[in-house]
């Protein structure tokens, strides 16, 4: 993130010698697009070291990192040992003794969604691992919200499932995931939205703390296969809601014998059209907007010609922003976000928040501001200017993107002047 890379990673549940499990496989992450690598489950009494080493090495010489999973570091092993710190302790310190010094380990997994009696456990994890090895970012992704969920997990609140993470982990980032945009239900896109709103809520609670989000890339048990719009549509989701990183569920064929189907890489190793598909998002997400985005932070976000969805308010209440809608073709919903810059530079964010939508997005400014397009590599270059023609005498400025079904566009603005109170 320092170099401007943005982060994308994968979960992996492939064994040592698949198409995910050693060196060979790297080549296909980087291609894809993945700049943090995560390799199969490790565990030291059966499974060499060497393989580790080995995945950690073509990271390297690739110039990405690696998330390691060794499993006497995880919160399953933390569980086994029914808390006993002391015995944790000893694995992650024979761990880091193996791999804790390779430029390429970004850090180790601690657990994936803990619920009911794992979650304190989870946390304590999480807590050792950050007081153990501070140079590291570990892996914890937790549970997507749903009211239903959270019962489920025996939580009175989700909020503080979030808040005793911050307040006893001190965690580097949030991560969490939604996979609804491929669930095909009436309340899909209202729960996808959800997730998110709870953690842009925690954000602003905890002082602009990172966020990352899992989304999906291979249909399975329910979930529909996302199309190459979808795909982009999810990343730009996360990107107009100031998340800082991605992974994908799943890369690699998932239990070959089940329904998981047309992921990036099959059960036979090759390519498929997924991998084309997610491959071109991702690279073009790192070669636009992606390394800007994580110099800013997120403000408030807002639905266009669309429902509260996730609890984001419909009504625009903006410094910058007058006025948007959809000029010209179909009729779409939009999302719009507002940035800070560590200088307090303002940034806006428009999406085409639709799966099939085609238009002209008109932008209407408060006043006559400077307003720059971030396009490719990350250039500034200052954006065509609209009027309104239907009024002469309204002198308001506007943007006028054409926009896909799941684009996003990102603009610096330069007010003229604040509003005098």
């Amino acid at each position: 993130m320092d170099r401007g890379v943005f982060p994308v990673t994968f979960h992996n549940y492939s064994p040592w010698g698949s198409p995910a499990g050693g060196p060979w496989a790297v080549k296909d992450w980087v291609d894809l697009g993945i700049t943090v690598g995560r390799m199969p489950g490790y565990d030291p009494e059966k499974d060499k070291k060497e393989d580790v080493l080995a995945i950690l090495d073509a990271c390297a010489e690739a110039g990405i990192m690696c998330f390691v999973t060794d499993r006497t570091c995880s919160m399953g092993r933390m569980f086994e040992l029914n808390g006993d710190e002391d015995a944790y302790r000893r694995g992650l310190e024979r761990s880091l003794k193996d791999f804790g010094d390779h430029p390429a380990l970004f850090g180790y997994d601690a657990g994936d969604e803990p619920a009911h009696d794992k979650v304190q456990m989870a946390y304590r994890t999480y807590a050792i691992q950050r007081e153990m090895a501070p140079h590291l970012t570990p892996f914890m992704s937790c549970a997507g919200y749903s009211p239903a969920g959270a019962a489920w997990m025996g939580l009175r609140s989700y909020r503080r499932y979030i808040d005793r993470l911050v307040e006893g982990s001190d965690p580097l980032l949030l991560f969490h995931g939604s996979y609804a945009i491929c669930a095909n239900e009436p309340e899909a896109i209202d729960m996808h939205f959800l997730t998110y709103k709870m953690y842009n809520d925690a954000m602003l609670r905890h002082n602009h703390l990172p966020l990352w989000t899992t989304l999906l890339c291979t249909g399975h048990y329910t979930y529909s296969c996302p199309t190459a719009d979808e795909l982009g549509w999810q990343i730009n989701i996360s990107a107009c809601l100031g998340q800082k990183g991605l992974a994908w569920f799943n890369v690699y064929t998932h239990r070959q014998e089940e329904n998981y189907r047309w992921p990036p890489i099959n059960e036979f190793g090759e390519r498929t059209h997924t991998f084309e598909w997610l491959s071109y998002h991702l690279r073009r997400l790192q070669n636009t907007f992606g390394p800007t985005l994580l110099k800013l932070d997120w403000q408030q976000a807002y639905h266009i010609g669309a429902p509260r969805w996730g609890g984001f308010p419909n009504t625009i209440d903006s410094e910058y922003v007058k006025g948007v809608r959809v000029q010209e073709c179909d009729k779409f919903p939009l999302l719009v976000s507002e940035f800070e810059d560590a200088d307090g530079r303002p940034y806006v964010g428009v999406l085409n928040n639709s799966r099939e939508g085609y238009g002209q997005v008109v932008i209407s400014w408060h006043g006559q501001p400077k307003v720059y397009k971030i396009g490719w590599q990350g250039e500034e270059t200052p954006h065509r200017k609209y009027f309104d023609h239907n009024n002469p005498k309204n002198a308001t400025m506007e943007t006028g993107p054409w926009m896909a079904p799941g684009q996003m566009e990102l603009y610096r603005i330069e007010p003229d002047a604040a509003e005098r109170l």
